[in-house]
């Protein structure tokens, strides 16, 4: 296993160099240098150890996950990180390592925090729906740590990849409206989009061209986060819809949790469901049972994507393999009641 020293001497600087570089201490060397120390890291699969005296440099069995800043009841709240993360503990269970759980806000100052939390601690980190352009993804990548993301397509090289196909859900949504004869199409999603959410409304944008639809037929409506929990506004939603001048009739939600409320919000207003509006969305979640009409809705296997996540990395290290996977669940339509035949042109729009 190679060490600082062993670092410093194929870069041809000085352990405290290398010390500044894995520290993020950019002020005190070059840019050059810099990189010439981290393409050293990567090529002889150095781990820093922590930060206490002479730790040796061996697996700790150990994996690190990081999720998005929750507050409130992380895990009673929020079923997608739940669920997620049941997965990844039973995989890491199965190889008979740990785990360690870092929220994203304690990574803010990211080189000090990268040596005080992660190095020595943890062996590999899985990410759960980072951002594009996160500061911890970069500097963690450039230092060779073996990463896998969910809920999010890495944007840099070298990392890979378990996630449900966001794509496929995208096409299979837009076949599903357009083969009930709807041709007046919404996606509902945030203002401030997660990957997932992109690859879904691309996709579905796409394949409704692709059926014939003018682009004109096809909306994106974008609703802002409201409140303390940052929850979906399905009023402010609807009223979108209601307002064009031709509303589009068959909608699909990012996920369950804005499904849930816009069928709800669409029959406050007065509208039937599936009967003016079609409604689908993605996760089968329980929100997919509790709102009447029930959700049609596409399977997110998430438990199964967090335990795939874990033993696919686990797997690398202990066999010592390199590459990068990109491992993608197919989708699976279930037929519910909140889909139906389009109404006919004037239905929604003379009410």
């Amino acid at each position: 296993m190679a060490s600082i020293r062993d670092v410093a001497r194929a870069a041809g600087v000085s352990p405290a160099t290398v010390s500044n570089v894995l520290n993020g201490r950019t002020e005190k060397v070059s840019p050059e240098t810099r990189d010439r120390v981290l393409a050293t890291v990567r090529e002889l699969r150095y781990r820093p150890t922590a930060l206490e005296h002479r730790q040796k440099a061996i697996l700790t069995q150990n994996l690190g996950v990081m999720v998005s800043d929750l507050t409130e009841g992380p895990l009673v709240r929020h079923g997608y990180f739940r669920n997620v993360l049941d997965g990844v503990l039973e995989g890491a269970a199965l190889k008979g390592w740990s785990l360690t759980i870092f929220v994203q806000r304690m990574w803010y100052d990211v080189g000090q925090a990268v040596r005080r939390s992660y190095d020595g601690r943890c062996d590999a980190l899985v990410m759960v729906a980072p951002q594009p352009g996160n500061e911890v993804v970069q500097l963690l990548s450039e230092r060779g740590t073996p990463l896998v993301f969910i809920g999010s397509t890495p944007w840099v090289s070298g990392i890979s990849l378990v996630d449900l196909d966001n794509e496929a859900v995208g096409r299979e949504a837009a076949r599903h409206l357009v083969g009930l004869k709807h041709r007046r199409l919404a996606y509902i999603g945030y203002e401030n989009e997660q990957v997932s959410s992109v690859e879904r409304r691309e996709a579905f944008f796409r394949e409704a061209a692709g059926l014939g639809i003018p682009a004109t037929q096809v909306h994106w409506v974008r609703v802002a986060r409201i409140g303390e929990d940052a929850s979906f506004d399905g009023e402010l939603a609807v009223r979108q819809v209601l307002s064009m001048r031709s509303a589009p009739t068959g909608l699909f939600a990012w996920h369950d949790g804005l499904a849930g409320p816009l069928v709800q919000e669409l029959m406050r207003f007065g509208r039937r469901v599936p009967e003016d509006f079609s409604v689908i969305s993605v996760d089968d979640a329980p929100e997919a049972l509790d709102v009447s009409p029930k959700l049609t809705t596409f399977s997110n296997p998430l438990h199964d994507i967090g335990r795939r996540a874990a033993t696919m990395i686990i797997d690398r290290l202990t066999e010592g393999t390199e590459g990068v996977e990109f491992i993608r669940f197919s989708p699976r339509l279930i037929l519910r009641e909140s889909t139906g035949n389009a109404p006919f042109p004037s239905a929604v729009a003379d009410r």
